[in-house]
């Protein structure tokens, strides 16, 4: 039986987009429509088997942008694509002109299905445009059943058309843990990811700082851009540390802040899902993280991760005390976070779980 063509494109999610085709490749014929200025990041991180086709687009905000989606159409006819996936896209333009749809069925991946308070990069009316293509849209998939109950509320969807598929772990798309690297001692607790108050950035810092004065060198590595850290820095005690990267931090620096990490902590007060999180999963780090939207099924309490409640800086205090002092319990979550790496955050195990969505599409779209 022939393999499926699939035809991907996104403008976003460069990581999880990369590991996701890397694992599909396995499966089937693979395709990646993606902007020019995005090539030299992926091409790094991309397996050969995946045929890499840049677009040369505008700005986000560029109302010159539609005119990429007939040229995604005709590459889809020029490949003979069985399926057309797109990652979500806060680009209004391109969603506009995908309302009329076109002759292949279209999966999409919907990661935030509202933006987040405080997110300063969401573009005014993309996710308005994107709904109004829905009928064009045979399924969608999401992260988390609760993204899938959210999704098929708020924009009026059959929740028959939503699948489920879960984010792998990402740190194989930077190669993974350096080798001989263990836990740092003193502990270093590591917060990645682009820095917004929906984050909960404050409420760690001063989680950390009950925790400083007894434990000397504990250190709070910070990675990622966005807002300014000013007020953050402003709220540590003089006996935490901390080791400030305030800019996107790719590559190598990656591979290396992560190894060199005791643990990872998500304290968000609001979530959908998070490729921080399975960043961290993937170099083999557990997680401090609060219940809250995905991550609650994300993270698996007490097997690969801790669970908090969001917004209460004691519990998290408590509960990275515990990891950070306790070697036996740091050394059974990383059993635990090893454990998924090779089950249900394994992309093979995820590209296979994609593969049966699109299968459905096809069928769906046959009716």
């Amino acid at each position: 039986m022939p393999k499926l063509r699939v035809l991907c494109y996104h403008d976003s999610y460069d990581d999880y987009v990369g590991a996701l085709v890397n694992g599909l490749a396995d499966l089937a014929e693979v395709w990646l429509a993606h902007p020019a200025g995005s090539s030299s990041y992926l091409a790094p991180m991309v397996r050969d088997e995946v045929r890499l086709v840049p677009f040369e687009t505008p700005r986000l905000r560029d109302p010159r942008r539609i005119a990429a989606v007939p040229a995604l159409r005709r590459l889809a006819a020029r490949v003979g694509a069985d399926v057309v996936h797109v990652q979500q896209s806060s680009d209004p333009w391109f969603n506009l002109r995908q309302v009329a749809g076109s002759g292949v069925p279209r999966v999409d991946t919907i990661h935030d299905v509202s933006p987040h308070p405080g997110d300063r990069t969401a573009v005014p009316g993309g996710g308005f445009t994107h709904r109004l293509a829905r009928r064009s849209i045979v399924r969608y998939i999401t992260h988390a059943p609760v993204l899938r109950d959210d999704l098929a509320a708020r924009w009026n969807l059959d929740p028959a058309r939503i699948d489920v598929v879960p984010i792998g772990e990402l740190g194989s798309v930077y190669g993974g843990r350096l080798p001989g690297r263990e836990p740092a001692v003193p502990a270093r607790v590591l917060f990645f990811g682009r820095i917004w108050p929906y984050k909960g950035l404050d409420r760690l810092i001063l989680a950390m700082n009950e925790l400083a004065p007894t434990r000397p060198g504990l250190t709070l590595v910070i990675a990622g851009a966005g807002e300014s850290l000013d007020r953050y820095v402003a709220l540590a005690s003089p006996a935490l540390t901390l080791d400030v990267r305030n800019r996107r931090v790719d590559g190598d620096e990656v591979r290396e802040i992560f190894s060199d990490a005791t643990i990872a902590c998500l304290p968000y007060v609001e979530a959908s899902q998070s490729a921080a999180l399975t960043t961290a999963y993937g170099f083999g780090l557990p997680v401090v993280a609060t219940s809250v939207g995905g991550l609650t099924y994300a993270v698996h309490d007490g097997h690969d991760g801790l669970l908090v409640p969001p917004d209460d800086v004691p519990a998290l205090a408590a509960a990275l005390a515990r990891v950070i002092d306790d070697a036996a319990l740091q050394a059974r979550l990383r059993a635990g976070v090893a454990a998924r790496l090779a089950g249900d955050l394994n992309w093979s195990t995820i590209a296979a779980q994609t593969v049966e969505v699109y299968e459905r599409a096809i069928a769906d779209a046959s009716r």
